[in-house]
């Protein structure tokens, strides 16, 4: 939503160089970063300051990876899309994605003030842009390995109690 006006915007990029790890994991927990980072999410989520140390990502266990899997889930792309995140190659330049903070010049400005996350409102005051290879790499690719990981480990689960099961034996 833009209630554009006569007001002017001010935007100044804010983004800085990081190194992102060669692991979907990583990839999962930078993007979760740059969202709690557009979103102002510091204090929100207990776990999430856990869970966005992407160059520690080596530190989850399975059920840390299982949250971290509903969080990528419940903040996806689709959620967020011409809210607080947009696709824009040119806002990029030379990086896969670029953050922005929003300056308003007059108060009637209203660029989605608020998107409501899990029932709660969240304050919007950075924008980021990003490429789709940056989208691809950073949600798309990870979310979908830890999902096929994560039923792979359920299904390996199963099948041990299953074997558990049928080879106790019974004593008369």
């Amino acid at each position: 939503m833009a209630l554009m006006g006569r007001t002017q915007i001010g935007m100044k990029a804010t983004g800085t160089t990081v190194t992102i790890p060669n692991n979907p994991k990583g990839k999962l927990m930078y993007y979760l970063s740059c969202i709690k980072n557009v979103l102002q999410m510091d204090d929100e989520i207990a776990d999430m300051n856990r869970l966005t140390r992407y160059n520690q990502y080596y530190n989850l266990s399975d059920s840390d990876t299982d949250l971290l899997i509903v969080l990528g889930l419940a903040l996806s792309p689709d959620v967020l899309m011409n809210k607080c995140i947009f696709q824009s190659d040119a806002m990029c330049g030379d990086s896969s994605n670029e953050f922005y903070e929003i300056e308003a010049v007059r108060s009637n400005l209203l660029v989605a003030g608020s998107v409501m996350i899990g029932g709660r409102s969240r304050r919007v005051s950075k924008i980021m842009t990003f490429k789709m290879s940056w989208l691809k790499n950073n949600w798309a690719e990870p979310i979908k390995q830890l999902v096929e990981e994560q039923e792979r480990r359920r299904a390996a689960s199963a099948a041990r109690r299953r074997r558990e099961e049928s080879s106790g034996c019974t004593v008369m």
